[in-house]
């Protein structure tokens, strides 16, 4: 059984008046309509996030809508609110076949599954050549930075500073 719902008018005079309260109840009503305006206007291909995006945009036309409603047309709200709701998303379909959205039409998130188990991410099959992300590299690092302490103490305090001067490329002679 569906909800009651205000009457169109009332909503309308609600949303103009900047009631919260009145957003969501006509957002909630107008629900199953954007939906069908949105499946009724974009093509098949279309991917599940371009598709929140234009529920997000019908959403926007829907309470823009109310502000813009003229009572003294003889048009219902209903009607009116459709009308705006499919220019509206019909103009966002356009910008995204336009050069200015070729980019993200054809990117991918790195966070996109890329297995049917959705346990690999696309993310987790590009190679990254830095040493920091090599487990070997690390836990090798790791070892060598847990036996410094040890090592120092083994060389004493002039031990070190000779170590570490050759090792930042002074010769023997510059060191002595």
């Amino acid at each position: 059984m569906h909800p009651s719902f205000p009457h169109d008018d009332e909503l309308v005079y609600y949303l103009r008046q900047k009631c919260e309260w009145s957003e969501s109840v006509i957002l909630r009503k107008y629900h199953r309509a954007l939906w069908a305006i949105i499946h009724s206007c974009q093509p098949s291909s279309v991917h599940q996030s371009s598709l929140e995006d234009l529920y997000q945009e019908g959403c926007i036309a829907l309470l823009e809508s109310a502000h813009h409603f003229r009572e003294d047309l003889g048009v219902s709200f209903g009607h009116f609110a459709r009308v705006c709701i499919e220019r509206e998303i019909r103009s966002l379909l356009r910008r995204y076949r336009s050069s200015s959205y070729a980019l993200l039409s054809h990117s991918l998130s790195l966070s996109m599954s890329v297995s049917e188990d959705e346990n690999v991410l696309l993310m987790d099959t590009i190679a990254n050549t830095d040493n920091h992300y090599d487990p070997i590299y690390m836990a090798n690092l790791g070892f060598c930075l847990s036996r410094i302490d040890k090592i120092k103490e083994e060389l004493g305090e002039d031990g070190w500073f000779i170590f570490n001067r050759h090792s930042e490329g002074y010769s023997y002679k510059e060191i002595g």
